[in-house]
């Protein structure tokens, strides 16, 4: 108590060094103790003259006269202060351990072989459902909650790790207290002697039921994913760009033709992209990545073995705090099969398309020089009955007058048809003059004004081109006729040398959208045939203000031009 022992001390001096928290304690302590003949057992703080406050442990015992009287006091203070930290520390650090076993869901055990005693932590009580106050558990009832499926591979699990001294670990499944069932993974070492006898088994056991089934549930989602993506034939991957390294999905590797992740970089990509494929998308695709934008291009992807297959690439960055991209997420759809059956269709369609137009051309060729001539014959052989017939005979001039006029009018509803079917201008004299030609008429027919706009010396192109071009304004006209309500109309032609753009652009009502378009065949067949020329095409409409229809289509080798006379 850093006092002075040539210095005596009172009992109230001795009280000024007591705590003034435990001073009142201390008092009602020894008085107690003296009252009813006791030892005196307690402790109290002691405050040194520096400050300093020590932690004592009281013992005395009080002395009587032989009449009962108390004499004095006779006892012992230990300075119990450093041992009384260790313990807090001790209890502080056993409190962290078990917090710490409650937030992991684990309990702590050990089993002393040489006494059979198996000591478990409170939370490995819990883990059981039962009270940390019960009886001590025994090997023998801890083997009784493992599920009699799990028993015999935990007992030999135990066996080894006592006669090997190998660490010990199993994951198996317990029945608790009140039935239910858990799964838990055990985890311990053993403790050997001098002799290489194993003498204790420590370890700690954790509840994994939960992240068992998640885990469960994430395998049976990532198998219900694999086989959609083999179904989809599709393939995805994601990329970490901070760490460089990409995951590649089981059925993506299959496409790619390797077998595992690590086996692929962008390099392995690009030198699998055929040329001129991957030149256009390379750039592209960095840019996308540097600007966190979406990116998607189609290329032709040759395989280990030689074989080439069609992909859809779809890149969708995903940026990271900082707006950088931070991941990347991708999508490839195998569109080989679809690619081959969408050009077989273009194919098929195109010869459709050109045995549609090889017959108009012939039956329109038939009609005008077949019937036309056959209707023509018949009006001149009208007219020579007529002259041979007498002028009394008025009845029969009147019929064959009528007759004659009947004919005239087949033969120009003849030639109309065969015209609008498939003008001979077309092929006899190009584009421009059977464009000029036609919409005359159709202005004529129609009532509405129409500008025609064709640079002189338009010249020819393959029939194709011009066929479909002629086809696309005739249909784009009609419209105008039917629903556009405009009094005009032009019709632009230009060639750049490259391409072909023709155009059809009305005053009229437009439409946002307009159903009778989209649902029929003239707007759909006219982006088909379009497309089938490797061209583009676009309606543009605003309502009040109009439609414009466009189309561009390649510029094919051009045709030596007929110099065929072309009459009315």
């Amino acid at each position: 108590m850093a006092l002075d022992p040539r210095e005596g001390i009172t009992w109230a001096s001795f009280l000024n060094l007591v705590h003034p928290d435990d001073r009142a304690r201390l008092l009602k302590e020894t008085e107690r103790g003296i009252a009813l003949h006791k030892i005196v057992d307690g402790e109290f703080r002691c405050v040194l003259a520096n400050g300093d406050v020590r932690l004592l442990h009281r013992r005395a015992v009080p002395l009587y006269d032989d009449a009962g009287q108390p004499l004095t006091l006779v006892g012992i203070s230990l300075d119990v202060t450093q041992r009384k930290q260790v313990e807090d520390y001790l209890r502080h650090r056993e409190s962290l351990l078990a917090q710490a076993e409650r937030l992991a869901d684990l309990g702590s055990w050990e089993w002393n072989l040489e006494t059979s005693q198996v000591t478990w932590s409170d939370h490995r009580y819990r883990l059981f459902g039962l009270d940390p106050q019960s009886q001590p558990p025994t090997i023998d009832n801890f083997f009784g909650h493992v599920h009699p499926d799990d028993r015999e591979r935990v007992r030999a699990a135990f066996q080894k790790s006592i006669t090997q001294g190998c660490p010990l670990e199993y994951e198996a499944r317990f029945i608790l207290v009140d039935g239910r069932i858990r799964t838990l993974h055990t985890r311990g070492v053993p403790l050997v002697n001098s002799q290489g006898r194993t003498i204790r088994l420590s370890g700690m056991a954790q509840d994994v039921t939960d992240r068992r089934r998640k885990l469960e549930r994430l395998r049976s989602s990532e198998a219900l994913l694999a086989q959609a993506e083999q179904i989809a034939n599709v393939g995805s991957w994601e990329h970490d760009v901070k760490n460089s390294r990409t995951i590649l999905s089981s059925h993506l590797l299959y496409m790619y033709g390797i077998r595992s992740s690590e086996e692929w970089n962008e390099d392995h990509l690009w030198h699998h992209v055929l040329l001129p494929d991957s030149a256009p998308v390379h750039s592209d695709w960095a840019r996308s990545i540097e600007e966190c934008k979406p990116f998607e291009f189609t290329a032709r992807y040759r395989m280990p073995e030689g074989a080439v297959r069609v992909y859809r690439f779809v890149v969708r960055p995903i940026a990271g705090p900082d707006g950088r991209t931070e991941r990347v997420l991708g999508v490839v759809h195998d569109i080989t099969e679809y690619t081959r059956i969408e050009d077989s269709r273009r194919h098929l369609s195109q010869q459709l398309v050109r045995t549609r137009d090889s017959e108009r051309r012939q039956l329109a060729r038939e009609l005008h020089e077949s019937a036309g001539q056959s209707l023509a014959a018949l009006k001149m052989s009208l007219a020579n009955l007529q002259e041979a017939l007498a002028d009394e005979n008025g009845a029969a001039l009147d019929h064959i007058k009528e007759a004659r006029g009947f004919a005239e009018d087949a033969i120009r509803e003849i030639r109309v048809i065969s015209y609008l079917m498939y003008p001979p201008l077309l092929d006899d004299a190009g584009l421009g003059p059977a464009l000029h030609w036609y919409i005359r008429g159709f202005s004529e027919r129609s009532g509405i004004k129409a500008i025609v706009e064709i640079p002189s010396g338009f010249g020819r192109y393959s029939q194709e081109t011009e066929s479909a071009i002629f086809s696309i304004v005739q249909e784009a006209l009609t419209n105008v006729h039917r629903y556009s309500g405009s009094p005009a109309v032009v019709v632009r032609l230009s060639s750049d040398g490259a391409s072909i753009r023709a155009e059809v652009q009305d005053q009229g009502c437009g439409f946002s959208p307009l159903p009778h378009l989209q649902d029929g065949v003239g707007i759909p067949g006219m982006r088909e045939r379009v497309s089938q020329l490797d061209g583009s095409f676009e309606v543009l409409s605003t309502p009040g203000h109009g439609t414009l229809v466009r189309a561009v289509l390649p510029a094919r080798p051009q045709r030596p031009a007929s110099l065929v006379a072309v009459s009315d």
